[in-house]
């Protein structure tokens, strides 16, 4: 069995990242550090299953969804895992082998207590000036749906449900849900 030991001491990159090679552990190259996370609690699973089904059910004409773990290359010194993804007929073409390299269309990510800080600030930020059309905040804890865009921003979301309500994407129109068919 190989042991994995992770240099903290230094700025991880792209190419660094890629030399870890494939693993079971979920990791996240984020402003230079790698972030390793443990296995997703089952309500975040259950949250992230019923989104995923609910995308592909309305975009699977349109594009294509992925699911965590994917990398999502951002930068030198950011590669996101994001729990979902839905790249559009015409942002397919980012989809390489090694994962995603190009701003997609719908990027989603689902709080935990422990990513809170990182989803809501770090890759909000990265998210958005990479060009990501519309980035939702799922937060399973609250019951509530944030979608930001370039265009919002990113202080203010164009759109926020809570606890019950239509989700509505405003890229794609038939992307549209009640709240309560997700938590």
């Amino acid at each position: 069995m190989k042991t994995l030991t992770i240099d903290n001491t230094k700025e991880w990159t792209v190419e660094d990242y890629l030399l870890l090679g494939e693993m079971n552990t979920p990791c996240q190259l984020i402003n230079g550090e790698l972030i390793m996370s443990p296995a997703l609690h089952p309500h975040h699973q259950r949250v992230s299953g019923k989104l995923y089904k609910l995308f592909d059910k309305f975009l699977q004409d349109s594009g294509e969804v992925f699911y965590a773990p994917i990398d999502l290359y951002i930068d030198k010194r950011n590669i996101f895992q994001p729990d979902l993804v839905y790249l559009s007929n015409e942002t397919k073409k980012y989809l390489t082998n090694r994962g995603i390299e190009g701003p997609v269309d719908i990027v989603v990510e689902i709080i935990s207590p422990s990513n809170s800080y990182t989803d809501r600030n770090q890759k909000k930020s990265s998210y958005l000036a990479f060009g990501i059309k519309e980035y939702w905040i799922v937060d399973p804890g609250n019951r509530t749906v944030e979608i930001y865009t370039p265009q919002s921003g990113g202080d203010v979301p164009i759109s926020f449900i809570s606890k019950e309500g239509t989700v509505q994407s405003s890229l794609v129109k038939n992307l549209r849900f009640d709240l309560k068919e997700i938590f």
